[in-house]
């Protein structure tokens, strides 16, 4: 299987990869600075980068920023999705993995804070790992997300943690989802795009 990497920002990505993407344009890339010069370098959208080692040039490219590890979820119940609205976009339920934490309870736990689930939340799978990176009051950071496929009940009542930005905690029809991709981040429309050509290709 090939390898790939796909690192973020809120609009636009790098793609570092042993076989090409079609219809992006290759760039030759040393090592970023920071956050805004990796930003720059996005501005006109999308790049690609060719190598023979995908894990050693994403190593190399993000060697100064700052790493942060977070976990989260794509929990699913009767054939709906929980999505979360914070600061303005639908976003999924996840957050930062504690000192000595397993990145699985990490998951549970984030899922259970940012949407008050007061009932058992059990991990069926693990899907992804995204990558974006930010500006996090001044240090360039590169985040990791390990993402879960997830299941608990879609008939609690759920609280949005607003303290941390999020007001609407909100079950979506699998069907529906498409309809709430514009209003995503990238990492985020990218990995829903992801799970709905798994569970709708055979409709």
């Amino acid at each position: 299987m090939g390898q790939k990497y796909k690192v973020f920002t809120e609009k636009s990505g790098i793609f570092i990869c042993d076989s090409p993407k079609n219809n992006i344009p290759n760039q030759e890339l040393a090592p970023f600075l920071n956050f805004n010069q990796f930003s720059t370098v996005l501005e006109n959208g999308p790049v690609q980068l060719l190598c023979l080692n995908a894990k050693r040039k994403f190593d190399e490219l993000f060697v100064h920023f700052a790493k942060v590890t977070a976990a989260g979820g794509i929990i699913v119940d009767c054939n709906r999705v929980l999505l979360i609205y914070r600061n303005g976009f639908w976003d999924l339920p996840k957050g930062h993995v504690d000192a000595q934490e397993e990145i699985e309870s990490a998951a549970v736990r984030e899922v259970k804070e940012e949407c008050g689930v007061h009932q058992p939340v059990e991990i069926k799978a693990p899907y992804q790992v995204t990558y974006h990176t930010y500006l996090y009051h001044g240090v360039s950071t590169l985040k990791t997300t390990h993402w879960f496929l997830m299941q608990t009940s879609s008939s609690q009542a759920l609280t949005p943690q607003i303290d941390e930005g999020i007001t609407v905690c909100k079950w979506v029809p699998i069907k529906e989802l498409p309809e709430y991709l514009s209003e995503t981040f990238i990492s985020i429309r990218e990995l829903l795009e992801d799970f709905l050509n798994v569970n709708t290709q055979s409709e």
